[in-house]
């Protein structure tokens, strides 16, 4: 009976040993397969991770204006028509002098050029590829 069952699915006597091409063949297949999905999504996912942060230091840097012009009891600030790049002491020209925007935030440094305008309210967010000469003018 185990011989018969043997000469049914294909296998040969018991010394034979290891897998043959086809079985190999199925396995590459299903991996090639499975690799064709994930890769696509992982990239995909990353990318939502870059706008996200993005997203979130634009936040940031608009709560450090609010939170800035409140304690300093301003309701203008100079329009920033060319853009200002946060380093580790940013410096947000308000009009009636430089404000450091550095002690209302938690990190100050970042990637990004911004404009912003007498309000206060940021307009733009640029990458300026990590450093200041990169910020367009």
């Amino acid at each position: 009976m185990r011989n018969i069952l043997k000469k049914t699915l294909g296998r040969g006597s018991e010394d034979q040993k290891g897998f043959n091409l086809i079985e190999l063949l199925v396995v590459v297949g299903l991996i090639v397969a499975l690799a064709a999905v994930i890769v696509p999504l992982v990239i995909q996912l990353s990318g939502r991770g870059d706008t996200g942060a993005a997203n979130a230091e634009w936040d940031s840097i608009q709560s450090a204006i609010d939170t800035m012009m409140a304690d300093t009891t301003m309701t203008a600030v100079t329009a920033g028509g060319s853009a200002a790049f946060i380093t580790d002491s940013f410096d947000f020209d308000a009009g009636a002098g430089t404000q450091n925007l550095s002690t209302y935030l938690r990190d100050a440094s970042t990637t990004y050029c911004y404009t912003w305008a007498a309000t206060g309210r940021i307009l733009t967010q640029v990458s300026a590829s990590g450093s200041p000469a990169a910020c367009p003018t």
